[in-house]
């Protein structure tokens, strides 16, 4: 199990001469694995709504060196405020220390209770081989006339039959499993297929969802895990939508480090996708599918036929472009980079426009380039989001 602490705490802050850090009364130090997530809500109070008490929540290494802070916003109320924060501890990382900090140096009473720190977050506590054949799932559905294992999600309206429409019109269907894989269901009892949609039978146990399920207010894609089927078919159809090129001449270097087998260091730095969230292996579920930048670092190890190729995944669930900017320098620079992927946008249409956007990822490419001259990057285009 994750570690989870718990505190109530009160106490009272005495003027004091030396540095707030040091003489805060409340101090909580945790070990903190490197590059992982956690989260920590505070209650606060002051007697004085003149007086600012601050939340601090700060990065070392095993040297004992700070690596990074961030500061909660100001509680200058006589009731109890919720405070806290959700973040990722950065690289080298050995431990944490929360502090409560005032702004003044009056006698000032701070009260503090609730403290909460959820460690390791979304950190499988066993690690699961995959149950689907990885190489299978590599090949590239734009250019093979077989598909394997696609997710479809069986939705009914209005009452009626639950359909899903696949990708291509099938051939012929080779299978129709649960989501863990471990389920196979039959034509004969479960399904029926017409063009590219395929539709659940009356009586059959096929996982469904419903129009009622979701509304505008909640979408619930976070209750969605292991509600697919997976349909693998063969198929004739051409795909006509977008394929992907070749473009390994527009990273030299990252491509001269493959060839002579050198050791590559890649960082995927962004938000819950880059991290995996969603995804089976990341939910300890069958049938554990790693993450995407998982995958592309072991398929780089299967086709360039060497291991020294290590990820870094420095993506942060929820997570802005702007943070992603601010933070470049503590998350992605220790770790001297060859190639890194930048992957944010699903948490900032609706923030920024485009030309912001666009400043943001520059400003990252800046930060890394200017003490990583020779790293390479790889932008990320992320899926259109729904309108409504």
């Amino acid at each position: 199990m994750k570690p989870v602490f718990t505190a109530l705490i009160f106490f009272h802050f005495l003027p004091f001469l030396g540095s707030a850090q040091n003489d805060s009364p409340f101090i909580r130090r945790f070990n903190v694995a490197p590059l992982s997530i956690l989260e920590y809500n505070l209650n606060i109070k002051v007697s004085n709504d003149k007086v600012k008490a601050y939340a601090w929540l700060r990065f070392y290494d095993s040297n004992g060196r700070k690596l990074l802070e961030y500061k909660s916003d100001p509680v200058s109320t006589l009731t109890y405020k919720k405070t806290g924060d959700y973040t990722e501890a950065p690289p080298y990382t050995r431990y944490a220390k929360l502090t409560v900090e005032k702004d003044t140096g009056e006698a000032v009473e701070v009260y503090a209770d609730g403290f909460r720190i959820d460690l390791n977050i979304g950190t499988p506590v066993n690690r699961h081989n995959p149950l689907c054949d990885l190489d299978e799932y590599m090949r590239p559905f734009w250019s093979s006339d077989s598909i394997f294992n696609e997710t479809v999600l069986l939705y009914s309206v209005n009452g009626a039959a639950a359909t899903g429409k696949l990708l291509f019109t099938p051939g012929k269907i080779l299978s129709v499993r649960s989501f863990d894989l471990a389920t196979t269901y039959s034509k004969k009892t479960d399904w029926a297929l017409k063009g590219r949609t395929i539709t659940r039978r009356l009586h059959s146990a096929m996982p469904f969802k419903t129009d009622s399920s979701f509304d505008r207010h909640d979408l619930a894609w976070y209750n969605l895990q292991s509600q697919w089927v997976v349909v693998t078919y063969t198929h004739k159809d051409k795909w006509n939508g977008p394929s992907p090129a070749y473009r390994g001449e527009m990273m030299p270097g990252t491509l001269a480090k493959l060839k002579s087998k050198s050791s590559l260091r890649i960082v995927a730095y962004g938000m819950s996708i880059t991290r995996g969230m969603n995804t089976s292996g990341y939910d300890t579920v069958a049938p554990f599918m790693p993450t995407y930048v998982d995958l592309f670092a072991d398929a780089l190890k299967k086709a360039y036929g060497y291991p020294d190729i290590r990820l870094f995944n420095a993506g942060l669930p929820g997570s802005l472009v702007s943070w992603g900017a601010d933070y470049a320098v503590q998350y992605v620079n220790p770790l001297k980079p060859d190639l890194v992927i930048i992957d944010f946008g699903m948490n900032d249409f609706w923030r920024y426009k485009p030309e912001e956007f666009k400043v943001y990822v520059e400003t990252i490419i800046h930060k890394v380039s200017a003490a990583n001259p020779d790293a390479e990057f790889l932008l990320l285009s992320n899926m259109k989001f729904d309108p409504d």
